[in-house]
């Protein structure tokens, strides 16, 4: 009897043990990686890492398309959904931008093929969090101190040249007439529930598009919008049910814009036009989108596609 008791003691010894090993693991599948600070994330085949951001996401750049997957969905903006491809041990790059202008910068390793996840290290879940204020001790010495510039030169910038400030008068007012004959245009085609977007006419001006475009509201509370901002966008269809994934969100530089106003009425409309530098090339997954959002809810922006080229020439001045 006693020796039965001590094989029964010694069974749940040990079933405790592996309950606390595997606890342990599930533990370990989830880390916290910090703004700014380069970090390793363990990735297995077949297996998804969810990446959950402080603040909806702006871009994400993958550095090796063909041996992993970063997908970012719009309809999910906190997250980012990251996995190996490939069967073997691989290693590549991801840097995750913000709307408020944060990065993380992650080194994605593929641990190879495995049994169990948990086995292999793998992290299941990566918290990425803003960085913490750190204050440097002034230790500089005076070698490194830049030459002292006085306030008043500091303050007023240097003075352009007449023919750039000619330039810039002059593409404002091309801008101004562009947003005046998109205010008489109806907008057969609307995007977005809540703010709804509609795009205008799309000229090629060099190397760059001039878009305009005019959103109305659908809501019964006016909504304050921030200003606009143009993604280039790749796109796949993955599992069962055929799901649309945003694989690749490219944040492309407002150079300059015009809107007839910022606040939107109940009912109202607005009307406005961007100017961006085109890419010189894309993949046929892959489109421009112009990105409209409130400042009370910059995670649900509107998206409308932009044409890759023009739908109209860009009238120029009469010499």
């Amino acid at each position: 009897m006693r020796r039965v008791f001590c094989i029964s003691l010694l069974v749940i010894l040990c079933g405790s043990l592996a309950a606390q090993t595997k606890n342990a693991r599930n533990r370990n599948a989830s880390r916290t990686v910090f703004e700014g600070q380069p970090a390793s994330v363990r990735l297995a085949p077949r297996v998804t890492t969810t990446i959950r951001l402080p603040e909806p996401v702006n871009s994400v750049v993958l550095g090796d398309s063909n041996l992993f997957q970063a997908e970012y969905s719009p309809s999910e903006p906190l997250s980012v959904f990251a996995r190996a491809t490939g069967s073997g041990t691989a290693q590549t790059n991801l840097v995750i931008s913000t709307v408020f202008g944060r990065q993380f910068i992650l080194l994605l390793r593929s641990m190879g093929a495995s049994g169990d996840p948990s086995d292999a290290g793998v992290d299941l879940l990566v918290r990425c969090q803003p960085a913490q204020v750190h204050f440097i001790e002034e230790t500089f010495p005076a070698a490194l101190i830049s030459e002292t510039v006085s306030l008043s030169s500091a303050v007023h910038p240097l003075p352009r040249s007449d023919e750039a400030v000619s330039a810039q008068q002059s593409e404002n007012e091309k801008l101004h007439q562009i947003l005046n004959r998109q205010r008489d245009q109806t907008i057969d085609k609307l995007f977005g529930d809540r703010i709804r977007v509609g795009i205008g006419q799309v000229a090629e001006d060099g190397s760059r598009l001039v878009v305009s475009f005019s959103v109305m509201s659908s809501k019964s509370e006016p909504a304050e919008l921030v200003p606009p901002q143009v993604q280039l966008s790749g796109q796949t269809k993955s599992g069962i049910f055929r799901r649309t994934r945003w694989t690749t969100v490219q944040q492309l530089p407002v150079e300059s814009y015009q809107m007839s106003q910022r606040r939107l009425a109940p009912g109202g409309r607005i009307d406005g036009v961007v100017v961006f530098e085109r890419p010189a090339i894309k993949q046929s997954t892959e489109t421009l989108m112009l990105q409209i959002a409130d400042s009370a809810a910059v995670d649900q922006p509107t998206l409308a596609p932009i044409r890759f080229r023009q739908t109209t020439p860009l009238e120029k001045d009469h010499e």
